[in-house]
């Protein structure tokens, strides 16, 4: 993953940059690779919305009132069952300081 691998590597400059002596962060290289630098960590949660096994074909162009609103109740229902699990608010520890869930890809509990 693109991201992940971007953000590993401002994770490693972050933590390259303040290991620096004082002397040596007003280079022009520490100038160069500064804006670059980034401790942030970051959560990401993927809500798919899974069809319903009653959806046909038509579930890629049909958009009545009734079929959206089931939509937005199943998109609320899977963002609570997310939010149930600590994991996806603890910070990330790792490396790059990104952690993905998909907590729903076995279907709806």
């Amino acid at each position: 993953d693109r991201f992940r691998y971007t953000q590993k590597l401002r994770n490693a400059v972050s933590r390259l940059l303040q290991k620096l002596p004082e002397e040596l962060r007003d280079s022009p290289e520490v100038t160069l690779l500064q804006p670059h630098a980034s401790p942030k960590v970051y959560n990401l949660v993927q809500l798919v919305y899974r069809a319903k096994q009653y959806e046909g074909d038509s579930k890629d162009y049909e958009f009545s009132r009734l079929s959206m609103e089931d939509h937005w109740q199943a998109g609320y229902y899977d963002t609570v069952r997310t939010l149930r699990h600590p994991e996806v608010l603890a910070r990330p520890d790792n490396l790059e300081g990104v952690m993905t869930f998909d907590l729903s890809q076995n279907g709806r509990e």
